[in-house]
């Protein structure tokens, strides 16, 4: 008799139907390419403006946590939670922004995802719901949502078309000011007096400086026919009067901001002025956008540190 087959034939439709294990491993990994992807990719989105919408935030929650006392354990607490809120608070904006203006930041900004082809602009609208979503959500956690709405209809208002005049883009950027710095403030302690000082004056002087911002695009916005403040009353005399405010700009420190009365915030206000000092002489220079982009570099290395040298002053 014929001894058995030592391998018996397998089971129809066995063979091609992977075990679970086999199942989830493709799963897994599509999880984890997510989990690296998702972070680099809204990196890609922020990092021209963190030193404007992310650093001063955090920077900012951080110097009242220590202004309050907080122990170490909380001030680790306020350090993260404030990175996320922030992340996302400058995520949302600029995920809007650069879906509403492709056309331009292929003139002003070729680095964008969204013009690089690193996502198309169905992953960014879809990124963008979820954001909005995830943003007024955490701003409820943490006891602070209405600075989160407030911001939100501020992004829209900017992003769908207030940005195309110069009164409002510089109005709605200067309001943007109150519900980073009150959302920060309020992660720890209620508002107070001196927290509405900062808030105003930071305001007001964003409202009147940030045509900075825009001498570095004046291309691309003369092409999208949008009249920033440069494109209204000239190159010239913006560049003179943006000289004059931010060689000023050092009083508001001075009256409003740091108010220094020990040698450590002396200090402090000395380099924020030399930043201050340092705009006012580059904006009358006139050599391409990348050296007008450098200039507005140092005033967000402005706004970030007046905010950090909180932690000596408030």
């Amino acid at each position: 008799m014929a001894n058995p087959p030592r391998n018996p034939p397998p089971v129809p439709g066995a063979a091609s139907s992977p075990g679970p294990a086999r199942g989830l491993l493709p799963a897994a990994r599509a999880l984890v390419r997510g989990a690296v992807r998702e972070p680099w990719l809204s990196w890609q989105f922020i990092r021209n403006d963190v030193w404007a919408g992310f650093y001063p935030g955090v920077f900012f929650a951080l110097a009242v946590a220590v202004r309050y006392h907080r122990p170490p354990d909380r001030l680790v607490v306020v350090a993260l939670v404030s990175a996320v809120y922030f992340w996302l608070y400058l995520y949302t904006f600029c995920l809007t922004n650069q879906l509403a203006g492709p056309d331009e930041d292929r003139l002003n900004k070729p680095f964008r995802p969204l013009v690089r082809q690193a996502v198309t602009p169905r992953g960014a609208r879809t990124r963008a719901a979820v954001a909005s979503c995830a943003f007024p959500l955490l701003g409820w956690a943490l006891g602070v949502w209405p600075w989160a709405l407030f911001w939100q209809a501020i992004t829209l208002l900017h992003n769908l078309g207030g940005s195309r005049h110069w009164i409002v883009k510089n109005a709605v950027i200067g309001l943007g000011v109150l519900p980073m710095l009150g959302a920060a403030w309020q992660m720890t302690a209620p508002l107070t007096a001196g927290a509405w000082r900062w808030m105003l004056a930071l305001a007001v002087s964003t409202f009147l400086l940030i045509p900075v911002q825009d001498l570095r695009d004046l291309r691309g916005d003369a092409a999208a026919r949008r009249t920033t403040f440069p494109l209204a009353f000239g190159e010239t005399l913006t560049r003179r009067f943006l000289a004059a405010g931010f060689a000023l700009l050092p009083l508001v420190g001075h009256f409003f901001l740091i108010r220094p009365t020990t040698p450590a915030a002396w200090c402090a206000e000395a380099v924020t002025a030399a930043l201050c000092w340092t705009v006012a002489r580059r904006v009358l220079d006139r050599r391409g956008p990348a050296y007008d982009h450098r200039t507005y570099r140092y005033y967000e290395y402005w706004y970030a540190a007046v905010l950090a040298t909180a932690v000596l002053t408030l």
